[in-house]
């Protein structure tokens, strides 16, 4: 083995392949780590993947063990530098790796940001003095770092949210907007949006249990404050994604919250007929900067995209089952209407009907007349599902007069994608057709309170 080491005694990740079952000094810029958790056994694990000036590829994968979870590096931001003292250099098949023993080895975590200061945001419990050689080391690396374009990372896996299926695991580059801990699931949920659109979703069930246990309006137990939904973007999914038990820290040390990432390793299900995110236990994070290539690619495609506020499974010259009252409108997205929008507005939107309650034609046969129908719709498109009322004389416009019982049962299951020969009784499965609509929002109690209604609107069926 060779005993060379460069500036301050660190060696060069491409040299490694000379220090096999030693130890040694590393330092390197911080592309990619995982949450911190439990590993199985008593300690606890992360790991990253590192490179330096002397090799971007392959990323050295380091294994981080300790025995307090507080003990584990946490990673501020992208290109942050990592060093690392008698780590244990090891090589499985042709892949080299490094190991962090908690007994032995120690770290120090600085700002990668050319010009910041020497004093590391995050350092071992033992007592670590970093030499000048070592320093010169740090700025050198910095200064590096300012006009390299790191890797974002292999595409094999890498699909956006409007690519995504069922239970294939892929990796995702998205912006995490907010995390937050569901107590009645006992999960952490991160917020993420790559500003394209989930694909449609069927919706299953029985239309009849809409009265007692009603279709959610999203995947968390308990809605977002509105301060908090007013950051995310009123276009593109914001998938709800959430945490592997195994991290039952993760709130605390996730730092990526308001950052673009590309999260690795990670899966999709279906839940009442929404997107829900799962991250795995093997899933990592790679941070980028907001002025990286890949966040500018993704930012360009959507916010200065032909779609607009239009859902992309959507095009401006498509035939809709309606009409409305002013056409040369443009469309906006439910989460604009649901946290952005005040006062009594209306907007055109495009929306899909995955329920209708009451469902039941007869229910609209009162003696009394049209006056009194009321009909509470769940609309939703790629932001946002709400409730909305179609009332009285908006509702026999919707419907075109007051329709006998079997016509009228033939237009509802028109808005909801359902077969002809099903009823709402039957466990069936919908799969409802973009409508577009007027909605009026009224406010109330100082805007605490606020009810959509369909107006402007006619269901067209010929």
């Amino acid at each position: 083995m060779s005993s060379q080491r460069n500036e301050g005694g660190i060696v060069r990740i491409k040299e490694l392949a000379m220090h096999v079952k030693h130890k040694v000094n590393l330092l390197g810029v911080v592309l990619e780590f995982s949450i911190p958790r439990k590993s199985q056994g008593t300690d606890y694990v992360c790991v990253l993947k590192i490179v330096d000036d002397s090799q971007q590829s392959p990323e050295l994968l380091v294994n981080i063990f300790t025995s307090s979870i507080d003990q584990l590096p946490r990673v501020l931001s992208p290109r942050d530098l990592i060093l690392l003292k008698n780590v244990m250099i090891k090589k499985h098949q042709a892949e080299l790796s490094a190991v962090f023993y908690k007994d032995s080895s120690s770290f120090a975590l600085f700002d990668g940001n050319s010009g910041s200061n020497l004093l590391p945001y995050q350092s071992s419990p033992q007592r670590f003095e970093i030499t000048e050689a070592e320093e010169r080391r740090i700025n050198v690396l910095r200064q590096w770092c300012v006009g390299f374009e790191f890797s974002s990372g292999s595409n094999d896996y890498l699909l956006s949210l409007k690519d995504i299926s069922e239970h294939r695991y892929f990796d995702l580059v998205c912006k995490v907007f907010h995390v937050s801990y569901d107590d009645s699931k006992g999960l952490w949920m991160l917020f993420v949006w790559d500003g394209t659109d989930v694909p449609p979703l069927s919706i299953p069930g029985k239309l009849e249990d809409e009265e007692h246990n009603p279709l959610p309006l999203h995947i968390e137990s308990s809605p977002l404050d509105l301060e908090t939904l007013q950051n995310f973007f009123p276009v593109g999914t914001v998938l709800r994604v959430s945490t592997d038990r195994s991290y039952e820290n993760f709130g605390r040390y996730f730092t990526a919250t308001g950052k673009w990432v590309r999260i690795r390793n990670m899966s999709c299900q279906v839940s009442s007929g929404m997107w829900h995110g799962l991250l795995q236990s093997s899933s990592k994070i790679r941070l980028f900067s907001d002025n990286d290539n890949v966040v500018w690619d993704y930012m360009r495609e959507r916010i200065s995209g032909r779609h607009g506020h239009m859902p992309i499974w959507t095009d401006p010259s498509s035939q809709f089952l309606t009409e409305v009252d002013w056409v040369n409108v443009a469309s906006v997205t439910l989460m604009k209407i649901a946290t952005q929008l005040q006062g009594n507005v209306r907007c055109c939107c495009i929306v899909r009907v995955v329920s209708i309650h009451p469902f039941q034609a007869e229910h609209y046969s009162s003696p009394n007349g049209s006056s009194e129908y009321t009909m509470k719709l769940t609309l939703e498109d790629p932001t946002a599902r709400i409730h909305a009322l179609l009332c009285g004389k908006e509702w026999v416009k919707f419907f075109g007069g007051s329709p006998p019982p079997d016509v009228l049962t033939k237009k509802i299951k028109m808005l909801l994608g359902m077969p002809e020969h099903e009823d709402g009784n039957d466990d069936t499965v919908r799969n409802p057709p973009w409508i577009k609509c007027y909605l009026h929002l009224k406010e109330s109690d100082g805007g605490r309170n606020r009810v959509y209604y369909i107006r402007w609107t006619k269901l067209v069926t010929d």
